[in-house]
C-alpha cells in the first residue's frame, strides 16, 4: 500500500468520515423529499409537468430535417448549465428545495428539459427565419430569468444565497446560450469542411 508521508491511518479515517457523512446526507435528502417534495405535494406534479409538457412541445414542433443540429445545440446548453448548476449547488449559491426526485441530480427538469428546449426552439426559429439569434435569445433569457425563475423563487422551487440573484442568473443564462450557439456553429463549420474535403476527393 502506498503511504503518503506516514499519514495512511489519518487518510483512511478522514475518508471513512466523508463516506459516512455522504451516506447520512443521502438518507436525509431522501427523508426530506418524501415528506416535502413527494407525489402528495404540488411541487412533485409541477416538476413532472415541467418535463412532460416541454418534451411534448419539442416533439411536435422540432424541425425533423435539422434534428441532429438542433439537439446538438440543446445538449450543449444542457451540459454547460448542468456543470455550472452542480458548482453553484455545491456552494449553496443556487439550490432546489423541491426536486423531481432525490435519486438523480437536483434541478434536472430545468437543466435538462425546460432551459435547453426553450432555447432550442428559439435557435430553430431564428435560423429557419433568418432572425437575429442574439436579440431573440436575450429576450428569451430575460423572460426565462425574470419571469420563470422569479416565479420559482416566489414559490420556493429554487433558493438563492451568498449574494446570488436573478441578474447574475440572467448573465449566466445568456453566456450559456451564446456559448452553445458558438459551439453549434463550430460543429456545422467542421461538418461542412469535412464534407467539402470528401467531395473534392
Amino acid at each position: 500500500m502506498l503511504r503518503f508521508g506516514g499519514q495512511t491511518n489519518e487518510w483512511e479515517q478522514l475518508y471513512h468520515k466523508i463516506y459516512e457523512t455522504k451516506e447520512d446526507l443521502q438518507n436525509l435528502v431522501g427523508q426530506y423529499w418524501h415528506q416535502f417534495s413527494g407525489p402528495d405535494t404540488w411541487y412533485f406534479w409541477f416538476n413532472v409537468a415541467s418535463v412532460i409538457i416541454p418534451l411534448a412541445i419539442l416533439y411536435i414542433v422540432i424541425d425533423k430535417q435539422r434534428l441532429f443540429e438542433i439537439c446538438f445545440y440543446g445538449y450543449t446548453a444542457h451540459v454547460l448549465w448542468l456543470n455550472l448548476d452542480s458548482t453553484l449547488s455545491a456552494g449553496n449559491f443556487f439550490v432546489y428545495p423541491h426536486s423531481l426526485t432525490y435519486l438523480i441530480p437536483t434541478g434536472i427538469n430545468i437543466t435538462a428539459v425546460v432551459f435547453p428546449i426553450t432555447f432550442m426552439l428559439i435557435y430553430q426559429y431564428c435560423t429557419n427565419n433568418r432572425k437575429n439569434f442574439y436579440l431573440y435569445s436575450i429576450i428569451g433569457t430575460i423572460i426565462f430569468t425574470y419571469g420563470f425563475a422569479s416565479f420559482c423563487l416566489a414559490v420556493e422551487l429554487v433558493k438563492m444565497d451568498k449574494g446570488m440573484n436573478v441578474t447574475y442568473l440572467f448573465l449566466i443564462d445568456t453566456a450559456v446560450v451564446f456559448i452553445s450557439f458558438w459551439f453549434t456553429k463550430l460543429f456545422i463549420w467542421i461538418k461542412e469542411k469535412h464534407l467539402g474535403q470528401k467531395a473534392e476527393k
